[in-house]
């Protein structure tokens, strides 16, 4: 019984002495709270969408307020009303702020406009049937149609039309991002409100292998590209691009009146496409030859 005493006291004692360097840590490494980060937390949206870089409304809080290089402009869903506070709450300038929208980047319906390869018949998630023969579309750049996207969307912002295609309702985007991640295709993007002219395709094939696969895939005509009086749309890998940040100064967007083939280029949002005599095409010089093959010397010396 002694013995078993003994132990307990020992047992109660090292407990104890544990006890107290665990309480002494605490109090060292203490770190001090800041309770403006609460505050700042408390204006944003709470909507946890990551879209700032951050995994959450709370980290961005903390990283606001005791980081110097995060800028007080990051909540996209939270728009310039919520920058203002959060800078006003931080000291810091707020900045200017564009809404960004998303925007789906696919025109391809199938059994309408783009071509079926087979049936699927398997689970109603785009990722599994990208990963399945990449879906039914003969196009492998276009959207699945299982409605990822739409489930994703914390605002009900998008919903799938008759087409089997997403449709965004701008009036309820918020910007964050959610439906952009979710798409294992990248078919949908954010772009700033200020946009007008958007290409509604992400088929990157040679436009002979696009038409054979959708009629409204872009076929990397140039037609647009030289109809652009400011150089706002550029070819990248077969795929007409339009820079946002250029195109926004255009007072007339000609790229929406020229006759695209495949209607591959639409307006943005709330644009208003004019009823005028399309622009004639300007020709694109190309670069000279300036030094010749190794193959043509072989050829002329023989």
């Amino acid at each position: 019984m002694l013995h078993a005493a003994g132990l307990i006291l020992v047992l109660a004692g090292i407990a104890t002495a544990l006890g107290l360097l665990l309480a002494l840590a605490d109090k060292k490494l203490a770190v001090p709270y800041d309770p403006l980060i609460d505050e700042v937390e408390e204006e944003l949206p709470k909507g946890q969408c990551g879209n700032c870089g951050f995994a959450g409304c709370r980290q961005y809080a903390e990283a606001v307020v005791s980081r110097d290089d995060v800028p007080a402009n990051l909540c996209i869903p939270g728009g310039p009303d919520v920058a203002a506070i959060v800078g006003k709450l931080t000291g810091k300038d707020a900045g200017e702020m564009v809404r960004q929208v998303a925007v789906v980047f696919c025109q391809g319906a199938l059994d309408d406009t783009a071509r079926r390869t087979h049936l699927y018949d398997g689970l109603d998630d785009c990722a599994a049937a990208d990963m399945l023969y990449a879906g039914e579309k003969a196009c492998e750049y276009g959207c699945l149609g299982l409605g990822n996207c739409a489930r994703a969307c914390p605002e009900n912002a998008i919903t799938m039309n008759a087409q089997r295609l997403p449709e965004v309702h701008p009036e309820r985007c918020i910007g964050c991002g959610i439906c952009v991640r979710t798409c294992p295709r990248g078919v949908i993007g954010l772009l700033p409100e200020t946009s007008l002219a958007v290409v509604k395709c992400r088929n990157h094939e040679l436009g002979k292998n696009t038409r054979t696969q959708c009629d409204r895939g872009c076929i990397g005509c140039r037609l647009c590209i030289r109809t652009c009086p400011h150089e706002a749309i550029s070819l990248q890998k077969n795929l007409a691009v339009v820079d946002s940040a250029v195109c926004k100064t255009c007072e007339l967007p000609v790229c929406l009146v020229v006759r695209c083939r495949p209607n591959a280029i639409q307006p943005y949002y709330g644009v208003d496409v004019p009823d005028i005599e399309p622009p004639k095409p300007r020709s694109i010089k190309k670069k000279k030859k300036t030094e010749e093959s190794p193959n043509t010397e072989a050829v002329q010396e023989s």
